[in-house]
């Protein structure tokens, strides 16, 4: 159990770090792009064919893109930090990758899932196990205040020999015994009784919590059993929304070289393309995470399931 959710912890940090550095790689882009853009309206306000105001918005734009790489940047180094606390590894060793994109995998039946999460569940069976205890300890409190009748066999042997000054001497001695032996617990003030009821109210608590566990359990497989199979559509829905508006901001582009767009309309359509750059990426990756999660729950998150996600980032450009 506590090696399942070092690995799950692990890989979401993985992802934090893999989502943060996609982010700065956008920041960067999107400063490019901003640069150019404030380039081309000083350029158009030196020769009188711009208001000043592009010239403004741009440079606030840039200073505001500045301030959020720098952001970005020390949000990447503290994630990587953690990251290489969870792995060992040096820093500048770690190497992350989003997911890129790939067909959905089949996806079992809700049902099936909740059944094995029940069975091989590492939380569950923890908490069963407890309960097994508490259940164990209350018989032994209730049998104790009980009367016991025990049959008892002994047998003893003595052997004595020696010399004096009268000679040598031997004796031989043999008991047995065979008999029952019925004790009755005296009355010890009601301590016996106390003991007895407070193994079973623990019984009980132990007992809560099995089926409180079981619930939260069913309640997080549904949660990650829901993100696969509505995460796929969502990923979909996120490329699609990307192409979309990188063809908005390229007509935007065009737009704004013959003069019907201004250039706050292209910083605009320049940042919703990398909003929606950055939204495909975490997407992607909470499909993945969904993945190992749903795994971790049902207690089959081993080596096998980490090479399959590794293969799916082995795949990323």
């Amino acid at each position: 159990a506590a090696q399942q959710a070092l690995m799950l912890r692990t890989a979401q940090r993985y992802f934090d770090v893999a989502l943060a550095q996609e982010a700065l790689r956008v920041l960067d882009q999107q400063h490019q792009a901003v640069q150019k853009a404030a380039t081309e309206a000083q350029d158009r306000f030196d020769i009188g064919s711009a208001p000043v105001t592009d010239t403004h918005e741009a440079r606030a734009r840039l200073a505001a893109l500045r301030a959020q790489r720098l952001a970005a940047q020390t949000d990447l180094d503290v994630k990587r930090r953690a990251l290489a606390d969870s792995t060992g590894l040096a820093p500048a060793a770690l190497t992350v990758r989003l997911p890129a994109a790939s067909a959905p995998p089949a996806l079992r039946a809700l049902d099936a899932w909740q059944q094995e999460a029940e069975a091989a569940n590492p939380a569950i069976r923890l908490q069963q196990l407890a309960a097994d205890i508490a259940r164990a300890e209350a018989e032994k409190q209730r049998r104790s205040a009980a009367p016991t009748v025990e049959l008892v066999a002994q047998a003893v042997q003595e052997r004595l020999h020696g010399s004096g000054d009268y000679g040598s001497a031997r004796n031989k001695n043999l008991n047995a015994l065979v008999g029952v032996q019925v004790n009755v617990p005296l009355y010890t003030g009601g301590y016996r009784a106390a003991r007895e009821e407070e193994a079973l109210r623990l019984q009980d608590k132990a007992q809560a919590q099995v089926q409180s566990t079981r619930e939260q359990v069913a309640q997080q497989v549904h949660g990650a059993w829901l993100g696969l199979n509505l995460g796929a559509e969502r990923v979909q829905a996120l490329t699609d929304a990307l192409t979309a508006s990188e063809a908005r901001r390229d007509a935007t582009q065009t737009g704004h070289e013959v003069g019907h767009r201004t250039l706050l309309d292209l910083l605009n359509a320049e940042n919703d393309t990398a909003a929606a750059r950055l939204a495909l990426a975490q997407a992607r990756a909470s499909l993945l995470l969904d993945r190992l999660r749903l795994a971790q729950l049902a207690g089959r998150l081993d080596e096998d399931t980490l090479r399959t996600a590794n293969q799916a980032l082995s795949a990323a450009p």
